[in-house]
């Protein structure tokens, strides 16, 4: 079948270190009698965790034999895609006469490489998506289909365990494009530490709440361990803002305080929050707090915490980051949550597509369905094979580990359980802890909602003019963030470009959509 070649938008490809979330105002477009019902609910209940199997099974094995191509984010090696494709379709093959080919980009990479697929027509049937790949752009370009009528003929299992909410805040215009992962679904922000460094510097941190209370903690630090970097960037980025932002859309224009009631659309970009960072961070690393030319070092901040090169790190925080951190750095490390856990539209950012390339998206849904309510399946693609990638360390209350000798550095495979559709029936990690999953459903519970999420940005109207401000964006950002630039040298030249780049366009078009929708939903 000819399938029509598409143009691809390169906005997000263009926007670096920004992350494009959407929803809807709304109500869940798929009417469903199992629609509704939380995830909380439903992983509470232990009722997606017992079973994969819908409640009145279809026998799907009769149908024609069909291979679902799915590409996801994450390095995975030909031999660990091979390997742990096979695994999988022998559960997809028994069930819908379907094998599985698996294909893994790495991070780096990821976007251009699934553009230029969908740009050629190359088949894709499952396509894991986080925000670098925005639903109104890939939705507006028919990068990707509605999945509606696929949900209710074979996404049961998915709509009996999404909200009304997180799945009308993947949709455009009443139509379901994407499904979200079943993770955690907010954040806080802090900084990593390297426990060892911390506790021996004897100083009280639990009254720490604001980045600038980390100062003192900074200096000791490099009075005591003078050839370690206090604070360090991420091969060049340190983008983790100490604010309870909404992006209200990931690109321009936010609500700088998601714990107020004020909506007015800002530029955190020439706010005088965003100043003020810029200031301290130049400060710090004039007395040589951050580490010298950070805005250039293109070292993974993981790889330089877990050498000793460097103490601490600005982070997202959740249940679980502290393990993630260890399983990184391989030394303990101790969390300093600054900002509260919150929530918005925009931390509903990664989720599953089916592209206009699949040649049977029926089949496709089907393998996502199973993908999201079977813990065989869930298993095998965020751990890999058990006895080769991991073994239980307590089998009964499903925690696993590295088989002795093993590490992460020999089984190519990234293991980041936030990838795949849902983290929450699948094993859990030794350095994680049994509770892990429940302690997810009860953060997900904690977080409190920004007053605009569900709200969904349609930047169509204004394309060029956020292309034009991520170019300006992209000449400043790691710069001014890494405390390598004086923001008093470029403050006002970057004002003035992000004027002529149409700045004040986007945040009016945007403050237009967000009152309306307000209007209609508060």
């Amino acid at each position: 079948m000819l399938r029509k070649k598409i143009s691809i938008l390169l906005t997000a490809a263009m926007l670096t270190g920004l992350m494009a979330g959407c929803g809807s105002a709304e109500k869940n477009p798929v009417e469903s009698s199992m629609a509704g019902e939380s995830t909380e609910k439903q992983i509470g209940e232990e009722s997606a965790g017992d079973s994969g199997e819908q409640a009145e099974e279809t026998d799907l094995s009769g149908q024609e034999p069909y291979t679902v191509r799915i590409v996801a984010d994450g390095f995975g090696s030909e031999e660990a895609c091979a390997e742990i494709g096979a695994a999988v379709s022998e559960i997809t093959k028994a069930k819908f006469n379907t094998e599985v080919e698996i294909v893994r980009y790495d991070f780096a990479t990821y976007v251009d490489k699934v553009q230029t697929e969908l740009a050629s027509g190359e088949k894709i049937d499952l396509l894991g998506g986080v925000s670098q790949i925005p639903i109104p752009s890939a939705a507006s370009q028919g990068q990707v289909i509605a999945l509606n009528e696929l949900l209710e003929s074979d996404g049961q299992d998915i709509l009996a365990d999404i909200s009304d909410e997180d799945l009308a805040s993947t949709s455009i215009d009443g139509q379901v494009y994407a499904v979200r992962n079943n993770k955690e679904l907010g954040l806080g922000l802090g900084f990593a530490c390297n426990t060892e460094m911390l506790e021996s510097l004897g100083i009280d941190y639990s009254n720490i709440m604001t980045e600038a209370d980390m100062e003192p903690i900074l200096q000791a630090v490099k009075e005591k361990y003078p050839d370690v970097y206090p604070l360090a960037s991420d091969s060049g980025s340190m983008g983790d803002y100490m604010y309870a932002i909404d992006w209200l859309g990931r690109d321009f224009g936010v609500l700088i305080d998601s714990f107020s009631d004020d909506t007015t659309v800002v530029n955190f970009f020439t706010s005088d929050e965003y100043y003020e960072l810029c200031k301290r961070r130049h400060e710090w690393s004039q007395n040589g707090l951050i580490m010298p030319d950070a805005s250039i070092n293109t070292e993974q901040v993981t790889s330089l915490v877990g050498a000793g090169k460097a103490f601490c790190a600005t982070t997202e925080t959740k249940p679980g980051i502290e393990s993630q951190w260890e399983r990184n750095t391989g030394i303990d490390i101790t969390i300093i949550n600054i900002v509260p856990y919150y929530t918005t539209t925009s931390n509903l950012n990664n989720y599953w597509y089916i592209p206009y390339t699949s040649e049977q998206p029926e089949r496709a849904m089907q393998i996502l369905n199973e993908m999201y309510s079977n813990p065989d399946v869930a298993n095998l693609l965020i751990y890999g094979i058990e006895g080769k990638y991991y073994e239980f360390v307590d089998e009964e209350n499903g925690v696993i580990g590295y088989p002795e000798g093993v590490t992460s550095d020999d089984l190519g495979w990234t293991v980041a359980a936030w990838h795949f559709p849902n983290e929450l029936i699948a094993h859990k990690w030794v350095t994680d802890g049994p509770d892990i999953w429940a302690d997810t459903i009860q953060f997900n519970k904690d977080c409190q909602p920004s007053t605009a999420k569900g709200f969904v940005w349609d930047s169509m109207d204004v394309t060029n003019e956020v292309v034009a401000c991520t170019t300006v964006l992209n000449k400043y950002k790691k710069g001014l963030e890494t405390g390598d630039v004086d923001p008093d040298t470029v403050w006002e030249q970057m004002k003035q470009e992000f004027e002529e780049a149409g700045i004040q366009k986007i945040l009016t078009e945007k403050q237009k959509q967000l009152d309306n929708w307000l209007a209609d939903n508060k």
